[in-house]
């Protein structure tokens, strides 16, 4: 698996929408982009952003148009006009890569006809040469920064060494922007986009949570974790911990958990995170409670010479499910966390 950091121009102009829509936090970390492109802005442009934000529910709109222009192959090399422009294409690539769409195809590829308009106006009042003066030397030089510690890291080989090659995408497509802030966005073939502002850390923690993802989806696909939903300390933290979490299956909780402490332990081994018990007894108020006991099992137990898949089954085969409590305590122990403090 290769990671890979781009520059695009695409994703920008998408993010600009997000400052054009006049979200609060994006105006004010982008005051002087919106001085410079949303004053000027003609007034039917401004009618355009605003009834595509009420239609989508949110302020922001560069999510969900750069996740859908994603699918569409070199997407980062074509004109945003050509692409908002072309229901062949728009076609095929859903076609290929997200068939479960095709009913929205329409409903999408008016969204992109609507904004063509407002794309054009924003190129014709400059962006491009804004982007490329303002922009893209601060992306080029967090890019080279990132190439390097790729390189000079291990983090390459300690992925390999946890999930093997059969269970990783051949590459990881890491999109750095300017105006994304502070938000990463998902994008479509294990691609993400990220803030250059966003810390090393934040930068590998956002762009491989769909990879560790798509393997412990995969290693639970015949529900390896189900028996774990059955101890009351692990629903308690679930039921107790939605408004936090967000998640609303207590399934799909136990998977996050696991992710989150698989990211945790690489993050921790490539030297990006000192303390890693404590980062993950503070991400979401402490409710990854299933985190913190297999990161504790990972410390000490994983040595890389055995695979993944065996390691979480033999975790989960010694758990003393039903009393999970005191395997969660233990850990806070061994990490040096007093469980008063909790």
């Amino acid at each position: 698996m290769d990671i890979i950091f781009n520059d695009c121009y695409n994703l920008d102009l998408l993010n600009l929408l997000n400052i054009l829509s006049e979200d609060t936090v994006y105006i004010k970390t982008y005051p002087q982009v919106y001085a410079e492109f949303g004053h000027p802005l003609s007034l039917d442009s401004m009618q355009i952003v605003h009834q595509i934000s009420s239609a989508l529910g949110s302020t922001l709109l560069s999510p969900p148009l750069a996740f859908t222009i994603s699918l569409i192959p070199k997407f980062d090399q074509k004109p945003l006009l050509d692409i908002f422009l072309d229901p062949e294409g728009f076609q095929e690539a859903l076609e290929q890569y997200a068939p479960r769409l095709l009913p929205q195809k329409d409903q999408l590829f008016l969204l992109f006809q609507v904004l063509a308009p407002v794309i054009k106006e924003l190129e014709l009042l400059g962006f491009r040469d804004y982007w490329i003066s303002e922009c893209l030397p601060l992306i080029e030089k967090r890019q080279k920064v990132m190439e390097e510690y790729s390189l000079q890291s291990n983090y390459l080989s300690l992925i390999r060494e946890m999930f093997g090659l059969s269970n990783l995408p051949e590459e990881i497509h890491i999109y750095l922007c300017a105006l994304s802030a502070p938000n990463g966005i998902r994008l479509a073939k294990h691609s993400c986009i990220t803030d250059i502002t966003f810390s090393d850390q934040k930068i590998f923690d956002f762009a491989l949570h769909d990879a560790f993802k798509t393997f412990v989806m995969n290693w639970n696909s015949q529900g390896n974790l189900n028996v774990l939903a059955k101890d009351p300390f692990i629903q308690l933290a679930f039921e107790k911990g939605i408004p936090a979490h967000g998640i609303e299956s207590i399934e799909k909780f136990l998977q996050e958990n696991i992710i989150e402490a698989l990211k945790i332990h690489l993050l921790n081994k490539g030297g990006l995170l000192p303390d890693p018990f404590n980062d993950l007894q503070n991400f979401k108020q402490g409710a990854y409670v299933l985190s913190m006991i297999f990161l504790d099992h990972l410390h000490w137990n994983f040595t890389g010479t055995e695979p993944l898949e065996a390691i979480l089954e033999d975790w989960i085969e010694n758990l003393p499910v039903g009393n999970l409590m005191i395997c969660y305590t233990q850990a806070l122990g061994r990490a040096g966390i007093n469980l008063g403090d909790v």
